[in-house]
Formats: structure tokens, C-alpha cells, sequence
């Protein structure tokens, strides 16, 4: 029982870091909660990546929960299993459950040889409720970087421009629709290298302050943010830490914008643009304009004003345009039109290699991999490639807080390729409590970033 004890509190640690309440738990006879560590990763060619998730029954009664794959996949090679209790086997599986007992399950993605992004829906429903049906949605992304686009415009279909721009740009995206799915929460955004959010503009006061910090908390561990918002300044009513620490946006006048949005020169998005905006849903008149310290003009509005912003700081990079995108020409001459407009956006956030083939590998390559054991007691290893003759390099493990709790020494010169162990501690070598930790590798001003999870 301690084993379960021990998987137990894993499961409420990372509950809690979801924002999911655990004081108003239901004790109905059948019922039982899944927990999932990561949503989203890179995989090499010909190789598994493994979806970590505990399983719990939270209600009074034994139960039997019935879990069941749903497969999206590209071809060549790609497959996916389930493990229940370190054992992997094709779906469907079951597990069994007395009242308080936990099991850790998995979901095994096998990358074929073809880029490409894989997804599988793992749904569990309860044999003694029916009704008691969860979903999870767990992606592989090989040759390609991880996006999620956040679908959050009411309910409308306006995130279609942006997926076929970013199809067109040659990458895919993990559609999580806000409306069906709920709010993204810190662990999913977590998961990815960039998260586009869209609201059009009659969802954007939908946007809370439990939103906005979870967006903050991704920045600060090296996430890249793009937000496309005609509405957004308007519906926050002031200042908010998200609008001045991060957007460093100093104010902003409402309804003001115009047809016609002129790129800056020089600069790597909007270099040569000069967009003059379609009449939809949204008038370019309700545009609003803003003033800001310490970010970069993207575009400005043609009676004056900033439009759309970019800023790098601290491991980070966010974009935010204060328009819609669909608004820019579907087809147009380059650079003018949104496939070319997004391939920018992306290619500013500065594409990983993590997740190609070692057959394609260059000299440039930084890769992260995922820790392993993961979740692990006592000890875990990192292992890692850097760019040929890197220069400074680091490696530090974070707490959920952004907190720097160890530092661990990597040689940029002599380890090309390499790994380090973690044994659970600080600097000060004192032990750290159990729950979800970041590692970071930075070498040369670029950076990759994971989670992982030490139990005790």
C-alpha cells in the first residue's frame, strides 16, 4: 500500500497544479479521476514515446473502468498501445479499482519514418456509471515542433484560417477548442513549444485571470505565446500583470484602428507587409491601438498607433496582435496574406530540432530528452545533444513556482552528446519535496524545456 500511497499524492500534486478543487470531492459509489504528467512531446524516428497518467478510484464502491484508444495517425509506421501496470498491449484494457486504491496506466505512441504529428484519444469510462466518462487527448509531433492552437472564439469556426496557414507553413497543430474542452490549464499549455490563442473577438472577456496566470506560468518556463485578439485590451477592463509585466503595454485606446496595417522594417514578421484588412464579422475600425515600453512594433495602424507587439526576454518570446487573423487576405500576393504571415510568426519563435531523425541531425542540433526513470525515486537521468563547439551551457531544474532549485554542470566543449542524473536534491543538497519539476538546457542563447516528476 505505500506504493499506492505514494502514487496517490503524485496524483493530487498534479491535480492541484491543473487548478482542479480537491476539497469539494465527490464520495458517489462509482467514480475516479485521471491524471495526466504531459500532454504533448518530440519523438525520434522509429521510436516510443510513453504518456504517463495514474488512474484513481475516488468513489465508495469497487470499479472496473473500460479504457479505450482512439487513433489519428500518419502513416508509415505509427502505432499506438496501452500500458496498465507496466505492461503494454493493444486497446482496449481495463482496470480494477477497490474504493481509494490507484493504477499507473500509459499511453505508448510508436513514431514511424515520416514527419508528421500523431494523436490518440484515451477515453475511460466507469463500468459501475456510465455517465462517468473522461477524455484525453495525447500528441506526438516527429520532425515537426509541438503547437497547440487555442480555439477560444465562441463557438464559432474562425480557427480554420489559422489551421490552414499553419498547414501551409508545413507544420500541424493540436486543435483544443475552449469551448467543448474547457480552459487549457498550466499542464497542457506546459506541454508545448509554442500555444497560438485565437478569440476572433466575442470570446475574448472569456479570457479570466485563472487564464491569464496559467499563460504567465508557461512564459516563465520558456513558452512561446502568440495571442490574436481584436477585443482583448477592450475586455480587460485595466491593467492586468499579463498586459504590463509581459505585453508591456503602458494603454491603450479603443476602437480606433484602421483598414490598413504597414509592417515594420526590418523587422522579422512584418518586414515588407503592408496589410490592408477584410471587412468580416469584425470591422477594422474596432481595432484598438496601444503604447508600449520595452516591446517591438510588428505593425502599425494607419491613423497612428501600435497594432501588434513582439517581445524576448528571460527564455521567452510572446507575439500579440490586437486584430483578428482572419482578417488578413487569405490570398494575396507575398508577403501579404496569412500563410505567409504565419510561417513568419513560427519561424520567429526559432524552430527546435529536437525530434528529427539522427540521420538528419546537423551541427546545430539542440536536443532535450525526455528524463528516464519518469516519474522516478531516488534518481533520474537527463540526457541531452548540443550544437557542435557550444559555448556556455546549463542545466537547471525548476520547482512549479519558476524557482531554480538545482543547477547542474554540463560541459558545452567536451559533451556534444551526453546525460547528467538528478538524485532528487537542491543546491544546498537538501532534498526536495515530491511533485512536478522543470529541467531547462540552455546553451548559446537557446533553450529547450521538459517536465518530469519526482515521488517520494
Amino acid at each position: 500500500m505505500a506504493g499506492r500511497a505514494i502514487v496517490k499524492s503524485l496524483a493530487l500534486s498534479v491535480a492541484a497544479l491543473m487548478l482542479f478543487g480537491l476539497g469539494s470531492q465527490s464520495r458517489a459509489s462509482f467514480d475516479f479521476e485521471l491524471t495526466s504528467q504531459e500532454y504533448a512531446m518530440y519523438v525520434w524516428y522509429w521510436y516510443p514515446t510513453s504518456f504517463e497518467s495514474v488512474i484513481e478510484n475516488t468513489g465508495s464502491e469497487p470499479d472496473t473502468v473500460d479504457l479505450v484508444l482512439t487513433k489519428n495517425m500518419p502513416g508509415g509506421g505509427w502505432f499506438a498501445d496501452i500500458c496498465v501496470g507496466g505492461k503494454c498491449i493493444p486497446d482496449p484494457a481495463i482496470v480494477v479499482l477497490d474504493p481509494g486504491e490507484t493504477e499507473d496506466i500509459a499511453v505508448e505512441i510508436f513514431v514511424g519514418g515520416s514527419n508528421g504529428m500523431g494523436e490518440v484519444i484515451l477515453t475511460a469510462t466507469s463500468r459501475g456509471n456510465s455517465a462517468n466518462s473522461v477524455e484525453e487527448t495525447y500528441t506526438a509531433f516527429a520532425g515537426i515542433p509541438s503547437i497547440m492552437l487555442v480555439d477560444d472564439d465562441d463557438g464559432a469556426d474562425y480557427e480554420t484560417y489559422m489551421l490552414a496557414a499553419i498547414d501551409s507553413a508545413g507544420y500541424k497543430a493540436r486543435h483544443w477548442d475552449a469551448d467543448s474542452l474547457g480552459r487549457p490549464g498550466a499542464v497542457q499549455l506546459n506541454s508545448y513549444w509554442v500555444v497560438l490563442w485565437t478569440t476572433a473577438d466575442g470570446s475574448a472577456s472569456y479570457i479570466s485571470s485563472g487564464d491569464e496566470q496559467d499563460m504567465m506560468t508557461y512564459l516563465d518556463h520558456g513558452g512561446n505565446l502568440f495571442i490574436s485578439s481584436m477585443d482583448f485590451l477592450t475586455s480587460r477592463g485595466g491593467a492586468t500583470t499579463l498586459t504590463t509585466d509581459y505585453l508591456h503595454i503602458d494603454s491603450w485606446a479603443d476602437d480606433v484602428g484602421g483598414a490598413v496595417m504597414t509592417g515594420v522594417s526590418g523587422d522579422p514578421i512584418s518586414d515588407g507587409m503592408n496589410l490592408t484588412l477584410l471587412s468580416t464579422d469584425f470591422p477594422p475600425a474596432g481595432m484598438d491601438t496601444f503604447a508600449t515600453t520595452g516591446a517591438d512594433q510588428v505593425f502599425t495602424a494607419q491613423g497612428g498607433g501600435d497594432t501588434a507587439l513582439k517581445i524576448e526576454e528571460s527564455s521567452h518570446k510572446v507575439a500579440f496582435f490586437a486584430y483578428p487573423f482572419e482578417t488578413v487576405p487569405t490570398s494575396g500576393p507575398d508577403p501579404d496574406n496569412q500563410n505567409t504571415l504565419m510561417a513568419r510568426i513560427i519561424e520567429w519563435f526559432d524552430v527546435p530540432t529536437a525530434g528529427i531523425d539522427d540521420r538528419q541531425v546537423k551541427e546545430d542540433v539542440l536536443v532535450l530528452n525526455q528524463n528516464s526513470p519518469n516519474p522516478f525515486v531516488g534518481l533520474t537521468r537527463i540526457s541531452f545533444a548540443m550544437p557542435n563547439g557550444a559555448g556556455h551551457a546549463g542545466l537547471e531544474i525548476y520547482n512549479i513556482r519558476g524557482q531554480v532549485v538545482r543547477a547542474l554542470e554540463v560541459n558545452a566543449a567536451s559533451e556534444a552528446t551526453g546525460s547528467v542524473t538528478w538524485d532528487g536534491t537542491d543546491n544546498a543538497g537538501k532534498s526536495v519535496a515530491s511533485g512536478v519539476y522543470f529541467y531547462k538546457l540552455s546553451v548559446d542563447g537557446k533553450s529547450a524545456i521538459r517536465s518530469m516528476v519526482l515521488l517520494k
